[in-house]
C-alpha cells in the first residue's frame, strides 16, 4: 500500500523551529529571492529495527552562490530489508513531495532561475548520466557546457521543483553501484512527469543534506 504523507506541516529548520505550512514558507521565501531553485531530496538509513528517511527542501540561488538554505523532516518505518524496496520508497517520497510542492506553488509562481546557461548545465548532466563526455576533465566542463546548443525540447518549461535522487547513473565495476538499478527504474518515470532530476554526484539535496541528517 502506498504511504500517504501530509507534507504541509512536517518540515522544520535546522535551528529546530517548525514550519506551519511549507508552501506558505516557500511563497514568502520567493518574494525575497525569486531566482532561487527549489529542490527536494531524500536519503535513508538502515538501523537495527527500523528504516529512517530524511526529506529535504533545498533553496539555492545559482547566481549568488552563497550556500543553500535547507529545511527538513525525518520519519521512520519498520525495517525494510530489501534494498530495492527501500530505494523505491525514496523515489516514491520524492515524487509525492515534488508533486505536492509543484501543485501548491503553481497558482502564484513562475520559475525565474533557469537561464540558458543553467539549461545547458542540466543538458550536460543528462548527457554525462547517459555515459557521454566521460573524456572531459572537470576543469574543462564549463567550456563544454557554454558551447552546447539548446533544442526546442531543452527550452521547454519544467515543473517548478527539481528532484535530487541518491541514485548512481553509473553501474560501476561489475555492478558495484547498487543504486544504479533504482536509477534506471525510477529516474525516467520522474523525468517523464516533467521534473528536472539530478543524479549523483550532483544530487546535493540527497547526497549531502539528507545524508547529513541521517548521520547527525
Amino acid at each position: 500500500m502506498k504511504d500517504t504523507i501530509n507534507f504541509r506541516d512536517k518540515f522544520k529548520k535546522f535551528g529546530g523551529d517548525f514550519i506551519p505550512d511549507i508552501v506558505e514558507y516557500l511563497k514568502e521565501y520567493l518574494v525575497q529571492d525569486p531566482g532561487v531553485t527549489i529542490t527536494v531530496g531524500c536519503d535513508s538509513l538502515q538501523l537495527r529495527r527500523k528504516t529512517v528517511y530524511a526529506m529535504t527542501v533545498m533553496l539555492y540561488n545559482t547566481d549568488v552562490k552563497r550556500g543553500a538554505h535547507v529545511v527538513f523532516f525525518r520519519m521512520s518505518c519498520p525495517k525494510i530489508r530489501e534494498n530495492q524496496e527501500r530505494l523505491y520508497k525514496e523515489a516514491q517520497y520524492l515524487h509525492d513531495l515534488a508533486v505536492f510542492l509543484n501543485d501548491g506553488l503553481e497558482p502564484f509562481y513562475k520559475r525565474e532561475d533557469l537561464s540558458d546557461l543553467e539549461k545547458k548545465r542540466y543538458k550536460y548532466h543528462l548527457a554525462k548520466c547517459a555515459g557521454e563526455y566521460s573524456h572531459v576533465p572537470f576543469h574543462q566542463e564549463e567550456g563544454v557546457i557554454k558551447n552546447l546548443l539548446l533544442t526546442p525540447s531543452d527550452l521547454m518549461d519544467p515543473k517548478l521543483v527539481d528532484i535530487h535522487v541518491d541514485f548512481n547513473p553509473d553501474e560501476g565495476v561489475n555492478g558495484q553501484n547498487k543504486s544504479h538499478i533504482a536509477y534506471k527504474s525510477f529516474v525516467p518515470w520522474l523525468r517523464g512527469l516533467g521534473f528536472r532530476v539530478w543524479g549523483k554526484p550532483l544530487a546535493y539535496a540527497s547526497t549531502s543534506a539528507a545524508d547529513l541528517l541521517l548521520k547527525g
